[in-house]
């Protein structure tokens, strides 16, 4: 089984994949996240040498890398945390909010 997990360099998203790479060593577990200001990859230190474990530096609202990771991957299961949160910035940028948490979904339902 192949499973995306988007946003998972985020909090919530990196304690899902530890959790899911140590659980699950016959899944492929891929990191999709574009690594932005929420994103730390420290977080995911422990499990980025596993061999289940792929990381993929990828903006979901970008069709061409959504398509690309979905065809290199064969993906079975999508679980979807990617998305802009903070309050603050998305009063000061609301075309960012936007293109992640609407467009990047869409993407991936397309």
């Amino acid at each position: 089984m192949n499973i995306l997990i988007t946003g998972g360099a985020g909090f919530i998203g990196s304690h899902l994949i530890k959790h899911m790479v140590n659980r699950y060593p016959n899944y492929t577990i891929i990191n999709v996240d574009a690594l932005t200001y929420a994103a730390d990859k420290g977080r995911l230190q422990q499990i980025e040498a596993a061999e289940n474990y792929h990381f993929e530096e990828v903006d979901i609202s970008d069709p061409k890398e959504v398509q690309g990771v979905f065809s290199s991957y064969q993906v079975d299961a999508v679980i979807h945390l990617a998305a802009e949160s903070d309050v603050d910035r998305s009063i000061e940028n609301p075309l960012a909010f936007g293109e992640t948490n609407i467009l990047g979904t869409m993407q991936l339902l397309a």
